[in-house]
């Protein structure tokens, strides 16, 4: 039953927040946005930007053909390994949203959506109901201009060239393409502060929550529920700076994933302290798990293997204030570089990170990770062709980052590798990346991968050519969390949090990787995780609102 009228408590300043708080200020609640960092945006602003949504509308209006029932066929094929991982009334229920919801957001001038071109599902066209094009949604670049003094309080990403579109990035030949990308282009992007990725996202959603008058209290943490009985929410106690309060209403949970909680992402991930991370700002934490359980709030996770990470690696020292040091790696998928394990061997398609992470995590006879700690490895070549992150094509690495040796045995006793083993794969890297194949993993075969991650100037396999120019370069790589889930709170199709027995704890709600990752299951592609945000604030905020009925469905 909704909550007609009155005020609604959400916390978490993220895209699901966000969009909730919007939702429920439009339906005319007096809402009060809560975020325990002194930024707005969470992992979102820090994100690419993708927001997955089957038979969306602007593919619609852009005539690019698709329907629900696909899009359901490609959720379900794509979680293949474990089809009994999926709740398939929640993944619908999903799906018709996110659709519903971006259509909801932009008729509002909540955010105007662009459809990222040319950019196919992760598995098509591989997979049953897959598309080439038109699901992946990303927000039109953004004035940051336009949020006046609030823009300070905006998170900003370190991992993507925040300024410029995925279409400009295509056309200079990809992510890492970056000695032919238009540079001045860039700087003008920059000084302009256009925003675009998912600060652009953030940002639009920002500016939405400012104008509809959203009271926004930053730096306060929810501490504790307060219920009747413990069978029903009626608020929850915060801490601001300065002191405790109680604010009361329904509670809209919307605190992102357990990354930087040492016991959950040990629970759930099962990644050693040495060999993790994580790509988000902190504070993402589980605390949506930490504030249902006292009440019987089930939690639920899937395998370790099916938390999507993210092969990065960590500064020496912050590089700007709240810095964590951690940075997504993508120039693994790049020509002239490969992965390996201890042994110096190579373990899976090392261009792709879901079969890294799944390969990775494997355990051997002891009931150890088979193939950590990780090691990338790659010659002169890589280093002037694409540099590494920040550094440019040709530049010097940061300090203690990288090791570098005249030969591949040199680099091997460095990085505390086999020597003979990876002499061994280089050899046979090297043969197969001469005529573009990996016989072995299939290195360069998916096609999101070779539009988002390759060099297209590298013919015929834009992520695989040899590692044979001396100097050699390695580093050990980690293992970061992006900010999605392998465990969370169990919510209904509303987003109401849930007991063991499928009852519902009333007043209360988990959206977004707060929640259980019930809807798609195992099987993942990039932008399910901002979608499922997106899509059960939206709901969640208007079932507060008694708006049950009557949300645009998608055909």
């Amino acid at each position: 039953m909704g909550h007609k009228g009155g005020a609604v408590i959400v916390v978490g300043a993220g895209i699901g927040g966000m969009t909730a708080a919007i939702t429920a200020a439009e339906a005319g609640l007096d809402v009060t946005l809560i975020e325990k960092g002194d930024k707005v945006g969470g992992a979102a602003a820090y994100s690419g930007g993708q927001v997955w949504a089957g038979a969306n509308h602007v593919a619609a209006r852009l005539g690019l053909e698709d329907n629900v029932a696909a899009t359901l066929d490609y959720v379900h094929a794509a979680a293949k390994r474990d089809t009994t991982s999926i709740d398939s009334a929640l993944c619908e229920r999903w799906i018709r949203a996110a659709a519903g919801a971006a259509q909801w957001l932009e008729e509002r001038g909540a955010i105007r959506w662009e459809v990222i071109p040319d950019y196919p599902d992760y598995y098509y066209p591989t997979l049953p109901g897959s598309r080439a094009a038109g699901r992946y949604l990303t927000g039109a670049p953004f004035d940051g201009h336009a949020l006046g003094e609030s823009r300070a309080l905006l998170h900003v990403s370190p991992h993507f060239p925040v300024g410029i579109t995925y279409g400009e990035m295509f056309a200079w030949g990809g992510m890492s393409s970056k000695t032919q990308w238009d540079w001045d282009l860039v700087a003008k992007r920059r000084e302009d502060d256009i925003l675009t990725f998912g600060t652009g996202i953030a940002a639009a959603l920002f500016k939405a929550v400012l104008d509809r008058r959203v009271k926004l209290m930053l730096r306060t943490a929810a501490v504790a529920l307060l219920s009747r009985d413990g069978r029903q929410v009626t608020g929850l106690r915060a801490r601001t700076p300065d002191h405790d309060i109680e604010l009361h209403g329904p509670v809209i949970l919307a605190t992102g994933s357990h990354d930087w909680s040492s016991e959950y992402s040990g629970r759930f991930t099962g990644i050693p302290t040495v060999d993790g991370g994580s790509v988000t700002p902190p504070g993402i934490s589980g605390d949506a798990m930490t504030l249902v359980e006292p009440l019987g709030g089930d939690i639920h996770a899937l395998p370790a293997w099916a938390a999507p990470v993210l092969p990065g690696y960590k500064f020496d020292a912050p590089q700007f204030p709240g810095d964590t040091g951690y940075r997504a790696c993508f120039e693994h998928c790049l020509p002239h570089t490969f992965l390996v394990n201890r042994q110096g061997r190579r373990f899976a398609d090392d261009s792709f990170h879901s079969t890294i992470v799944a390969e990775a995590l494997k355990h051997d006879a002891q009931g150890k990770p088979a193939n950590l700690p990780i090691f990338m490895i790659w010659d002169e070549n890589h280093r002037q062709k694409y540099g590494l992150g920040r550094t440019m094509p040709g530049g010097e690495y940061m300090p203690g980052l990288v090791s570098s040796a005249p030969t591949l045995g040199e680099l091997a006793a460095k990085l505390g590798i086999d020597a003979a083993g990876l002499a061994a794969t280089a050899e046979r890297f090297n043969t197969m990346a001469r005529e573009g194949t990996d016989l072995d993993f299939s290195r360069g075969s998916n096609l999101s991968v070779r539009r988002f991650r390759g060099d297209w100037n590298q013919k015929p396999n834009p992520n695989m050519a040899p590692v044979e120019k001396p100097p050699f370069h390695g580093m050990r790589i980690r293992l970061l969390n992006t900010g999605i889930a392998a465990g969370g709170v169990r919510a209904d199709g509303e987003g109401r949090v849930q007991r063991a027995d499928g009852s519902v704890i009333e007043g209360v709600y988990a959206v977004g990787e707060s929640s259980a990752r019930a809807a798609a299951g195992v099987g993942y592609n990039s932008g399910y995780s901002l979608s499922r945000a997106m899509a059960f604030g939206w709901l969640a905020a208007r079932h507060v609102a008694g708006l049950v009925e009557g949300e645009p469905r998608a055909s």
